[in-house]
């Protein structure tokens, strides 16, 4: 037996948590990358930070574009006072780390440090430092807004399938697992016998991610599976009801499965052709990226049901609709 899917949120508020875990995945792995090749692969940095940037204000966009009254949805930052609101942490967290990703990836690119310098040579001249401290806050507030929706869904309480601290366990490791994979997708045209070790570290990694990602979802559904009916009913829709095809298909199958076994093969160099394996690398990747998307889509879908709206969840709904995470 399953539950009766919702209709209140489709793909939109999806892309939107998407692209927030996707930037603070990506940005925090691009961290690593540049201060253990101690920077070795400066365009993997460059890259890496503006993909991230990117990601995070066309996440923005889109919501501002969505709401009904996108003027109202701005003027809601003014809750950034009240600290007891995970809403207003999610809005700090956001803010903070659009203007240190920001700030990273402007003083990270040599052509706008150039223009910098033309009209403040103090401050071109320490463009390195200034780029490495904010890269630092940016993986640490990137972080916290990857994990921040999932936060934010189990802080409503109402909604049976969030009402788990897994929740954002399973949406930063997520975030991560998307993050590396963009990033590898840019080591993979590196030329260069350190970036190879890099793209082994970077796999090994993601390996490390997946399975930490299918562990958590089992943890989830064997908890709801023993739990309440509630619980019961919402872990059935994605097991075998409605959205069943989306997950088994596409966050199992395509978003884990996949990834799993190209990345296994590569690392064990069955594939001989560099630019074979290349191209396998970038499936996975691809494919990681899509099982991302979809299991925010299916857990949003399955995790409220129209008769238990209740206060909590409407403060749910509106923290996501207002403060991407």
């Amino acid at each position: 037996m399953s539950g009766v899917v919702q209709t209140t949120w489709v793909w939109e508020p999806a892309i939107y948590l998407f692209l927030g875990g996707l930037a603070g995945g990506a940005f925090l792995a691009a961290t690593l990358v540049r201060f253990l090749s101690k920077d070795a692969f400066p365009r993997v940095t460059v890259l890496g930070t503006w993909l991230s940037t990117v990601a995070l204000v066309a996440g923005l966009l889109f919501l501002v574009v969505d709401v009904a009254k996108p003027f109202q949805a701005m003027m809601m930052w003014k809750s950034f006072i009240n600290l007891d609101s995970w809403m207003a942490i999610g809005a700090w967290l956001l803010f903070a780390a659009v203007v240190f990703m920001g700030l990273c990836s402007v003083f990270s690119t040599p052509k706008l440090v150039s223009i910098v310098e033309s009209f403040c040579k103090p401050l071109a001249k320490y463009a390195e430092r200034i780029s490495k401290v904010c890269m630092v806050a940016g993986a640490i507030f990137g972080l916290g807004v990857a994990a921040y929706t999932g936060i934010l869904l189990w802080s409503a309480h109402s909604i049976p399938l969030w009402n788990t601290p897994l929740i954002p366990v399973l949406f930063t490791i997520s975030a991560l697992d998307a993050g590396a994979s963009a990033i590898l997708a840019i080591l993979l045209f590196e030329k260069s016998d350190k970036a190879a070790a890099f793209v082994k570290r970077a796999s090994i990694a993601l390996i490390v991610l997946i399975i930490a990602e299918a562990c958590t979802l089992a943890a989830l559904f064997f908890l709801h599976l023993n739990g309440a009916e509630s619980q019961m009913l919402s872990a059935n829709t994605l097991l075998n009801g409605e959205l069943s095809l989306q997950f088994w298909v596409l966050v199992v199958g395509v978003g884990l499965v996949i990834p799993f076994v190209l990345t296994v093969i590569d690392m064990t160099h069955v594939v001989k052709n560099h630019e074979l394996a290349r191209l396998l690398h970038l499936i996975a990747i691809a494919c990681a990226l899509v099982g991302g998307f979809t299991l925010r889509f299916v857990i949003l879908t399955a995790g409220m049901h129209a008769v238990l709206v209740s206060p909590d969840a409407y403060q749910a709904m509106l923290g996501v609709y207002t403060f991407i995470g």
